[in-house]
Protein backbone atom coordinates (compact mmCIF):
# COMPACT_ATOMS: atom_id res chain seq x y z
CA UNK A 1 0.00 0.00 0.00
CA UNK A 2 2.90 2.48 0.88
CA UNK A 3 4.94 1.59 -2.39
CA UNK A 4 1.96 2.60 -4.28
CA UNK A 5 1.05 5.81 -3.00
CA UNK A 6 5.05 7.25 -2.62
CA UNK A 7 6.29 9.36 -4.95
CA UNK A 8 8.29 7.83 -8.11
CA UNK A 9 10.86 10.18 -8.84
CA UNK A 10 13.56 10.59 -6.63
CA UNK A 11 13.07 14.96 -5.98
CA UNK A 12 9.74 13.87 -4.98
CA UNK A 13 10.92 11.01 -2.09
CA UNK A 14 13.55 13.22 -0.48
CA UNK A 15 11.43 16.18 -0.66
CA UNK A 16 8.61 14.15 1.10
CA UNK A 17 10.91 13.27 3.47
CA UNK A 18 12.30 16.46 4.44
CA UNK A 19 8.09 17.84 4.56
CA UNK A 20 7.86 15.50 7.16
CA UNK A 21 10.84 15.70 9.02
CA UNK A 22 10.79 19.83 9.02
CA UNK A 23 6.86 19.31 9.90
CA UNK A 24 7.47 17.17 12.78
CA UNK A 25 10.49 19.61 14.04
CA UNK A 26 8.17 22.84 13.72
CA UNK A 27 5.17 21.00 15.77
CA UNK A 28 7.68 20.38 18.33
CA UNK A 29 9.13 23.70 18.23
CA UNK A 30 5.75 25.74 17.89
CA UNK A 31 4.85 23.57 21.33
CA UNK A 32 7.25 24.20 23.22
CA UNK A 33 7.61 27.72 22.38
CA UNK A 34 3.69 28.18 22.43
CA UNK A 35 3.94 26.22 26.70
CA UNK A 36 6.80 28.54 27.33
CA UNK A 37 5.07 31.79 26.30
CA UNK A 38 2.17 30.62 28.15
CA UNK A 39 4.17 30.11 30.92
CA UNK A 40 5.67 33.54 30.99
CA UNK A 41 2.43 35.02 30.57
CA UNK A 42 0.99 33.36 33.85
CA UNK A 43 4.52 34.37 35.68
CA UNK A 44 3.54 38.02 34.40
CA UNK A 45 0.13 37.82 35.27
CA UNK A 46 1.25 36.54 38.62
CA UNK A 47 3.03 39.03 39.31
CA UNK A 48 0.99 42.04 38.08
CA UNK A 49 -1.83 40.23 40.12
CA UNK A 50 0.35 40.80 43.28
CA UNK A 51 1.18 44.15 42.80
CA UNK A 52 -2.03 45.38 42.56
CA UNK A 53 -2.97 43.22 45.46
CA UNK A 54 -0.19 44.53 47.72
CA UNK A 55 -1.34 48.35 46.39
CA UNK A 56 -4.86 47.62 46.90
CA UNK A 57 -4.31 46.29 50.76
CA UNK A 58 -2.64 49.29 51.29
CA UNK A 59 -5.09 51.51 50.62
CA UNK A 60 -7.79 49.76 52.28
CA UNK A 61 -5.84 49.66 55.46
CA UNK A 62 -5.62 53.64 55.38
CA UNK A 63 -8.60 54.61 54.67
CA UNK A 64 -12.29 54.18 56.43
CA UNK A 65 -14.25 50.82 56.32
CA UNK A 66 -17.39 52.64 54.41
CA UNK A 67 -15.07 53.24 51.53
CA UNK A 68 -13.76 49.50 51.03
CA UNK A 69 -16.51 48.76 48.84
CA UNK A 70 -16.09 51.43 46.61
CA UNK A 71 -12.23 51.20 46.49
CA UNK A 72 -12.53 47.56 45.35
CA UNK A 73 -15.74 48.21 42.89
CA UNK A 74 -12.82 50.92 41.28
CA UNK A 75 -9.70 48.75 41.36
CA UNK A 76 -11.91 45.53 39.61
CA UNK A 77 -10.88 45.19 36.06
CA UNK A 78 -11.33 43.04 33.13
CA UNK A 79 -9.94 39.54 34.10
CA UNK A 80 -9.28 40.89 38.31
CA UNK A 81 -12.44 40.41 40.30
CA UNK A 82 -12.28 41.40 44.05
CA UNK A 83 -15.01 41.11 46.47
CA UNK A 84 -15.05 41.99 51.05
CA UNK A 85 -16.37 39.08 52.66
CA UNK A 86 -17.34 37.44 56.31
CA UNK A 87 -15.45 34.38 54.85
CA UNK A 88 -12.83 33.04 52.26
CA UNK A 89 -13.47 30.96 49.32
CA UNK A 90 -10.08 29.62 50.00
CA UNK A 91 -10.46 27.11 52.49
CA UNK A 92 -7.20 25.11 53.41
CA UNK A 93 -4.31 28.00 54.53
CA UNK A 94 -1.43 26.69 52.86
CA UNK A 95 1.67 28.09 52.53
CA UNK A 96 3.95 28.41 49.16
CA UNK A 97 5.73 30.57 47.21
CA UNK A 98 2.85 33.01 46.08
CA UNK A 99 1.80 33.76 49.78
CA UNK A 100 5.62 34.45 50.50
CA UNK A 101 5.66 36.74 47.73
CA UNK A 102 2.79 38.96 48.69
CA UNK A 103 3.76 38.74 52.28
CA UNK A 104 7.06 40.20 51.47
CA UNK A 105 5.67 43.03 49.38
CA UNK A 106 3.34 44.59 52.32
CA UNK A 107 3.75 45.08 56.18
CA UNK A 108 2.86 41.86 58.40
CA UNK A 109 0.52 44.52 60.23
CA UNK A 110 -1.77 44.82 57.87
CA UNK A 111 -2.62 41.14 56.83
CA UNK A 112 -3.52 38.26 59.30
CA UNK A 113 -3.74 35.47 56.81
CA UNK A 114 -2.79 34.66 52.90
CA UNK A 115 -4.34 31.75 51.31
CA UNK A 116 -3.40 31.76 47.37
CA UNK A 117 -4.11 28.60 44.86
CA UNK A 118 -2.48 29.03 41.21
CA UNK A 119 -5.48 27.04 39.39
CA UNK A 120 -3.29 26.61 36.27
CA UNK A 121 -0.23 24.90 38.05
CA UNK A 122 -2.20 22.83 40.25
CA UNK A 123 -4.18 21.72 37.21
CA UNK A 124 -1.27 21.18 35.52
CA UNK A 125 0.73 19.07 38.25
CA UNK A 126 -2.47 17.21 39.10
CA UNK A 127 -4.40 16.52 35.69
CA UNK A 128 -7.55 15.20 36.11
CA UNK A 129 -6.76 13.18 39.40
CA UNK A 130 -6.15 16.51 41.08
CA UNK A 131 -9.43 18.21 40.74
CA UNK A 132 -11.10 17.14 43.21
CA UNK A 133 -8.31 18.43 45.53
CA UNK A 134 -9.07 21.10 43.82
CA UNK A 135 -12.30 21.19 44.86
CA UNK A 136 -11.42 21.06 48.76
CA UNK A 137 -9.20 23.61 48.69
CA UNK A 138 -11.22 26.18 46.73
CA UNK A 139 -15.21 26.42 48.08
CA UNK A 140 -17.60 27.79 45.80
CA UNK A 141 -17.06 30.64 44.37
CA UNK A 142 -19.40 33.18 42.98
CA UNK A 143 -16.92 35.58 41.24
CA UNK A 144 -15.98 31.94 39.46
CA UNK A 145 -19.33 32.63 37.80
CA UNK A 146 -18.70 35.94 36.21
CA UNK A 147 -15.15 35.18 34.21
CA UNK A 148 -16.62 35.43 31.12
CA UNK A 149 -15.71 31.77 28.94
CA UNK A 150 -12.86 33.95 27.04
CA UNK A 151 -10.92 34.15 30.01
CA UNK A 152 -8.39 31.16 31.82
CA UNK A 153 -8.22 31.28 35.82
CA UNK A 154 -5.27 32.03 36.81
CA UNK A 155 -4.98 32.96 40.60
CA UNK A 156 -7.79 32.57 43.14
CA UNK A 157 -7.09 34.12 46.78
CA UNK A 158 -8.56 34.84 50.23
CA UNK A 159 -6.73 37.32 51.85
CA UNK A 160 -7.72 38.13 55.75
CA UNK A 161 -7.33 41.91 56.54
CA UNK A 162 -6.88 43.96 59.54
CA UNK A 163 -11.06 44.77 59.56
CA UNK A 164 -11.19 40.52 59.98
CA UNK A 165 -12.62 41.13 56.73
CA UNK A 166 -11.64 38.47 53.49
CA UNK A 167 -10.46 39.87 50.51
CA UNK A 168 -11.26 37.78 48.00
CA UNK A 169 -10.28 37.79 44.56
CA UNK A 170 -9.75 35.50 40.80
CA UNK A 171 -7.05 36.79 38.62
CA UNK A 172 -7.92 35.69 34.66
CA UNK A 173 -5.81 36.05 32.12
CA UNK A 174 -7.07 36.66 28.34
CA UNK A 175 -7.38 32.92 26.31
CA UNK A 176 -6.66 35.34 23.29
CA UNK A 177 -3.38 36.37 24.30
CA UNK A 178 -2.13 32.61 25.61
CA UNK A 179 -2.62 31.05 22.16
CA UNK A 180 -0.30 31.29 19.91
CA UNK A 181 -0.52 34.70 17.45
CA UNK A 182 -1.73 34.20 14.09
CA UNK A 183 1.00 36.01 12.93
CA UNK A 184 3.81 33.66 14.14
CA UNK A 185 1.85 30.96 12.23
CA UNK A 186 1.74 32.64 9.20
CA UNK A 187 5.45 32.92 9.55
CA UNK A 188 6.03 29.62 10.32
CA UNK A 189 4.00 28.84 7.28
CA UNK A 190 5.99 31.17 5.44
CA UNK A 191 9.00 30.23 6.17
CA UNK A 192 8.64 26.20 6.01
CA UNK A 193 7.37 27.41 2.39
CA UNK A 194 10.41 28.82 1.77
CA UNK A 195 12.59 25.97 2.94
CA UNK A 196 10.91 23.42 0.84
CA UNK A 197 11.38 25.40 -2.05
CA UNK A 198 15.12 25.77 -0.99
CA UNK A 199 14.89 22.17 -0.97
CA UNK A 200 13.81 21.51 -3.93
CA UNK A 201 15.77 23.39 -5.89
CA UNK A 202 19.12 22.23 -4.52
CA UNK A 203 17.77 18.54 -5.00
CA UNK A 204 16.81 19.32 -8.63
CA UNK A 205 20.50 21.35 -9.09
CA UNK A 206 22.02 17.97 -7.54
CA UNK A 207 20.21 15.76 -9.58
CA UNK A 208 20.90 17.73 -12.88
CA UNK A 209 23.98 15.85 -13.68
CA UNK A 210 21.39 12.93 -13.77
CA UNK A 211 19.33 14.02 -16.06
CA UNK A 212 21.43 15.35 -18.21
CA UNK A 213 23.13 11.60 -18.36
CA UNK A 214 19.56 10.45 -18.97
CA UNK A 215 19.76 12.57 -22.11
CA UNK A 216 23.05 11.45 -23.46
CA UNK A 217 22.23 7.96 -23.04
CA UNK A 218 19.63 8.32 -25.30
CA UNK A 219 21.13 9.89 -28.00
CA UNK A 220 23.54 7.28 -27.88
CA UNK A 221 21.26 4.86 -29.61
CA UNK A 222 20.02 7.75 -32.37
CA UNK A 223 22.98 10.14 -32.95
CA UNK A 224 26.82 9.07 -33.47
CA UNK A 225 28.30 12.56 -32.42
CA UNK A 226 29.11 11.93 -29.15
CA UNK A 227 29.87 14.62 -26.89
CA UNK A 228 31.60 13.82 -23.31
CA UNK A 229 29.74 15.70 -20.41
CA UNK A 230 31.20 17.80 -18.30
CA UNK A 231 32.43 16.02 -15.21
CA UNK A 232 30.33 18.52 -12.60
CA UNK A 233 27.61 17.47 -9.87
CA UNK A 234 27.69 15.90 -6.49
CA UNK A 235 30.92 13.32 -5.57
CA UNK A 236 28.47 10.42 -5.98
CA UNK A 237 27.60 11.36 -9.35
CA UNK A 238 30.68 12.21 -10.96
CA UNK A 239 32.46 8.41 -11.31
CA UNK A 240 29.21 7.49 -13.11
CA UNK A 241 29.79 10.73 -15.67
CA UNK A 242 33.63 9.13 -15.82
CA UNK A 243 32.37 6.10 -16.90
CA UNK A 244 29.76 6.95 -19.06
CA UNK A 245 31.88 9.71 -20.99
CA UNK A 246 34.77 6.43 -21.17
CA UNK A 247 32.11 4.22 -22.64
CA UNK A 248 31.13 6.65 -25.13
CA UNK A 249 34.89 7.13 -26.51
CA UNK A 250 34.69 3.18 -26.72
CA UNK A 251 31.89 2.87 -28.61
CA UNK A 252 32.55 5.81 -30.65
CA UNK A 253 36.10 4.00 -31.51
CA UNK A 254 34.89 0.56 -31.90
CA UNK A 255 32.38 2.30 -34.31
CA UNK A 256 35.08 3.85 -36.64
CA UNK A 257 37.58 0.80 -36.53
CA UNK A 258 34.49 -1.36 -38.15
CA UNK A 259 34.34 1.13 -40.99
CA UNK A 260 37.75 1.37 -41.54
CA UNK A 261 38.13 -2.38 -41.53
CA UNK A 262 35.20 -2.93 -43.83
CA UNK A 263 36.31 0.20 -46.10
CA UNK A 264 39.68 -1.78 -46.18
CA UNK A 265 38.40 -5.04 -46.81
CA UNK A 266 36.15 -4.14 -49.60
CA UNK A 267 39.34 -1.58 -51.59
CA UNK A 268 41.27 -4.89 -51.24
CA UNK A 269 38.26 -6.97 -52.58
CA UNK A 270 37.61 -4.43 -55.79
CA UNK A 271 41.49 -5.14 -57.12
CA UNK A 272 41.24 -8.69 -57.71
CA UNK A 273 37.77 -8.44 -58.95
CA UNK A 274 38.24 -5.87 -61.57
CA UNK A 275 41.66 -8.20 -62.61
CA UNK A 276 39.34 -11.12 -62.87
CA UNK A 277 36.69 -9.29 -65.14
CA UNK A 278 39.59 -7.97 -67.35
CA UNK A 279 40.86 -11.65 -67.81
CA UNK A 280 37.10 -13.19 -68.52
CA UNK A 281 36.58 -10.41 -70.84
CA UNK A 282 39.56 -12.17 -73.37
CA UNK A 283 38.15 -15.69 -72.78
CA UNK A 284 36.15 -16.39 -75.87
CA UNK A 285 32.22 -15.97 -75.61
CA UNK A 286 29.98 -18.77 -74.52
CA UNK A 287 27.64 -19.44 -71.94
CA UNK A 288 30.59 -20.09 -69.48
CA UNK A 289 32.06 -16.84 -69.64
CA UNK A 290 28.39 -15.26 -69.35
CA UNK A 291 27.85 -17.17 -66.20
CA UNK A 292 31.20 -15.76 -64.82
CA UNK A 293 30.64 -12.48 -65.64
CA UNK A 294 27.39 -12.11 -64.15
CA UNK A 295 28.84 -14.02 -61.16
CA UNK A 296 31.15 -11.50 -61.06
CA UNK A 297 28.67 -8.64 -61.33
CA UNK A 298 26.58 -10.03 -58.21
CA UNK A 299 30.01 -10.26 -56.39
CA UNK A 300 30.44 -6.37 -56.82
CA UNK A 301 26.64 -5.53 -56.49
CA UNK A 302 27.25 -7.53 -52.94
CA UNK A 303 30.18 -5.30 -52.16
CA UNK A 304 29.16 -2.25 -52.84
CA UNK A 305 25.66 -2.96 -50.94
CA UNK A 306 28.07 -3.94 -48.06
CA UNK A 307 30.15 -0.79 -48.97
CA UNK A 308 26.80 1.55 -47.99
CA UNK A 309 25.78 -0.44 -45.37
CA UNK A 310 28.93 0.03 -43.26
CA UNK A 311 29.58 3.68 -44.09
CA UNK A 312 26.61 4.76 -42.64
CA UNK A 313 27.01 8.14 -44.86
CA UNK A 314 23.85 10.09 -42.87
CA UNK A 315 25.71 9.67 -39.51
CA UNK A 316 28.20 12.40 -41.16
CA UNK A 317 24.75 14.73 -41.71
CA UNK A 318 23.69 17.26 -39.25
CA UNK A 319 20.02 17.20 -38.06
CA UNK A 320 18.37 19.63 -39.10
CA UNK A 321 14.14 21.04 -39.06
CA UNK A 322 13.14 19.60 -42.50
CA UNK A 323 9.38 19.86 -44.19
CA UNK A 324 8.60 16.69 -44.33
CA UNK A 325 5.98 17.30 -47.04
CA UNK A 326 8.11 18.85 -49.21
CA UNK A 327 10.36 15.99 -48.60
CA UNK A 328 8.13 13.43 -49.74
CA UNK A 329 6.62 15.41 -52.83
CA UNK A 330 10.55 16.06 -53.98
CA UNK A 331 10.48 11.89 -54.02
CA UNK A 332 6.65 11.43 -55.86
CA UNK A 333 7.38 13.92 -58.16
CA UNK A 334 10.97 11.94 -59.17
CA UNK A 335 9.22 8.77 -59.73
CA UNK A 336 6.26 10.10 -61.70
CA UNK A 337 8.90 11.32 -64.02
CA UNK A 338 9.49 7.91 -64.56
CA UNK A 339 6.07 7.06 -65.32
CA UNK A 340 5.21 5.75 -61.74
CA UNK A 341 2.28 7.76 -59.70
CA UNK A 342 2.26 7.56 -56.13
CA UNK A 343 -0.18 8.75 -54.27
CA UNK A 344 0.88 11.67 -51.25
CA UNK A 345 -1.62 11.85 -48.42
CA UNK A 346 -0.52 14.58 -45.85
CA UNK A 347 -1.00 17.78 -44.07
CA UNK A 348 0.06 21.03 -45.50
CA UNK A 349 2.87 21.41 -43.14
CA UNK A 350 5.16 19.30 -41.50
CA UNK A 351 8.30 20.51 -39.61
CA UNK A 352 10.39 17.89 -37.99
CA UNK A 353 14.17 17.71 -37.09
CA UNK A 354 15.97 14.73 -38.72
CA UNK A 355 19.03 13.88 -41.20
CA UNK A 356 17.26 14.81 -44.29
CA UNK A 357 19.52 12.57 -46.85
CA UNK A 358 19.35 9.71 -45.10
CA UNK A 359 15.59 9.56 -44.94
CA UNK A 360 14.97 10.19 -48.54
CA UNK A 361 17.34 6.81 -48.85
CA UNK A 362 14.53 5.52 -46.10
CA UNK A 363 11.60 6.13 -48.45
CA UNK A 364 12.77 5.62 -51.85
CA UNK A 365 14.04 1.66 -50.66
CA UNK A 366 10.60 1.18 -49.64
CA UNK A 367 9.03 2.57 -52.34
CA UNK A 368 11.56 0.25 -54.58
CA UNK A 369 11.07 -2.59 -52.39
CA UNK A 370 7.43 -1.76 -53.26
CA UNK A 371 7.95 -1.27 -57.41
CA UNK A 372 9.29 -4.29 -57.03
CA UNK A 373 6.97 -6.80 -55.59
CA UNK A 374 3.88 -4.85 -55.04
CA UNK A 375 1.79 -6.12 -58.18
CA UNK A 376 -1.51 -6.88 -57.55
CA UNK A 377 -2.62 -10.35 -58.68
CA UNK A 378 -3.95 -8.49 -61.86
CA UNK A 379 -0.33 -7.27 -62.72
CA UNK A 380 -1.65 -3.54 -61.29
CA UNK A 381 0.66 -1.22 -58.98
CA UNK A 382 -0.45 1.39 -56.57
CA UNK A 383 1.73 2.94 -54.05
CA UNK A 384 0.50 5.52 -51.39
CA UNK A 385 1.91 7.39 -48.80
CA UNK A 386 0.19 8.86 -45.59
CA UNK A 387 2.36 11.57 -43.61
CA UNK A 388 1.23 13.51 -40.40
CA UNK A 389 2.65 14.83 -37.18
CA UNK A 390 0.93 14.40 -33.84
CA UNK A 391 2.31 14.80 -30.31
CA UNK A 392 5.50 15.36 -31.87
CA UNK A 393 5.38 11.77 -32.96
CA UNK A 394 5.72 11.56 -36.94
CA UNK A 395 4.22 8.84 -37.95
CA UNK A 396 4.63 7.44 -41.94
CA UNK A 397 2.69 4.61 -43.88
CA UNK A 398 3.99 2.92 -47.14
CA UNK A 399 1.41 0.73 -48.70
CA UNK A 400 0.82 -0.86 -51.45
CA UNK A 401 -1.29 -3.92 -53.06
CA UNK A 402 1.51 -7.08 -53.08
CA UNK A 403 1.50 -10.35 -51.87
CA UNK A 404 2.65 -9.01 -48.38
CA UNK A 405 4.99 -10.96 -46.44
CA UNK A 406 4.38 -13.52 -43.80
CA UNK A 407 3.84 -12.52 -40.23
CA UNK A 408 6.54 -15.23 -38.80
CA UNK A 409 8.88 -13.13 -41.11
CA UNK A 410 8.27 -9.48 -40.10
CA UNK A 411 11.72 -10.01 -38.13
CA UNK A 412 13.79 -11.91 -40.58
CA UNK A 413 13.47 -8.95 -43.60
CA UNK A 414 15.33 -6.30 -41.92
CA UNK A 415 18.28 -8.54 -40.66
CA UNK A 416 21.39 -8.03 -43.03
CA UNK A 417 22.28 -10.61 -46.14
CA UNK A 418 18.49 -12.13 -45.76
CA UNK A 419 16.49 -12.91 -48.80
CA UNK A 420 13.29 -14.47 -48.74
CA UNK A 421 11.23 -16.05 -51.32
CA UNK A 422 8.39 -14.48 -50.48
CA UNK A 423 9.91 -11.44 -49.05
CA UNK A 424 10.24 -7.93 -50.85
CA UNK A 425 13.71 -6.16 -51.13
CA UNK A 426 15.09 -2.82 -52.79
CA UNK A 427 17.43 -2.71 -55.91
CA UNK A 428 19.93 -4.53 -53.75
CA UNK A 429 17.69 -7.34 -53.73
CA UNK A 430 20.62 -10.11 -54.62
CA UNK A 431 22.10 -9.21 -51.25
CA UNK A 432 19.71 -8.57 -48.91
CA UNK A 433 20.31 -5.47 -47.08
CA UNK A 434 17.75 -2.75 -48.58
CA UNK A 435 15.59 -3.26 -45.58
CA UNK A 436 18.76 -3.71 -43.46
CA UNK A 437 19.34 -0.36 -44.17
CA UNK A 438 16.17 1.16 -44.15
CA UNK A 439 15.94 -0.45 -40.74
CA UNK A 440 19.25 0.73 -39.18
CA UNK A 441 18.83 4.63 -40.24
CA UNK A 442 15.50 4.84 -38.40
CA UNK A 443 17.39 3.18 -35.18
CA UNK A 444 19.87 6.09 -36.06
CA UNK A 445 16.73 8.19 -35.47
CA UNK A 446 15.66 6.96 -32.04
CA UNK A 447 12.24 4.97 -34.10
CA UNK A 448 10.71 2.25 -34.93
CA UNK A 449 10.12 0.48 -38.31
CA UNK A 450 6.91 -2.18 -38.25
CA UNK A 451 5.53 -4.53 -40.64
CA UNK A 452 1.70 -5.01 -41.25
CA UNK A 453 -0.52 -7.28 -43.83
CA UNK A 454 -3.83 -4.97 -45.01
CA UNK A 455 -6.80 -6.36 -45.24
CA UNK A 456 -7.00 -5.88 -48.32
CA UNK A 457 -4.02 -7.74 -49.65
CA UNK A 458 -0.83 -5.48 -49.29
CA UNK A 459 2.11 -4.13 -47.16
CA UNK A 460 1.99 -1.71 -45.23
CA UNK A 461 5.33 -0.83 -43.54
CA UNK A 462 4.86 2.15 -40.64
CA UNK A 463 7.85 4.69 -39.94
CA UNK A 464 7.33 6.38 -36.43
CA UNK A 465 9.71 8.99 -34.81
CA UNK A 466 9.54 10.76 -32.27
CA UNK A 467 10.91 14.18 -31.19
CA UNK A 468 14.13 14.29 -28.55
Amino acid sequence: MIRKISPKSLVSQICLIMLIGLSLVLSLSLQIYSDEREQVLNYVSSDSTLDRLSSLIFILNKTPFDLHEDIISASQGVGFDLSLDRKPIVIENKKNLLSKKLHDLIAPSQIKDIRIVSVKSERLDAGMAGMGKMHAMVSDNPMHAKMNNSYNLQLTGSILLANQHWLNFNSAIDQEIVQLPLKAVILVFVFTLLILISMTWTVKRALRPIDELAVAANKVGSERNFKALPVIGPSEVIPTIVAFNQMQFNLSKFINDRTKMLSAISHDLRTPLTSLRLRLEFIAPGEDQARMLDTVAQMEAMLKATLEFSKSNWQREEKQETEIVSLLTTICDDYRDRGLNIQLKSNNKLVFRLWPIAFRRVIENLVNNSIAHGEDVQGNLYISIEAFLTSGVLTIYVRDTGRGIDQSQFEEVIKPFVRLDKARATHNSSVGLGLAITHSIIQEHGGKLTFSNQEKGGLEVKISLSEK
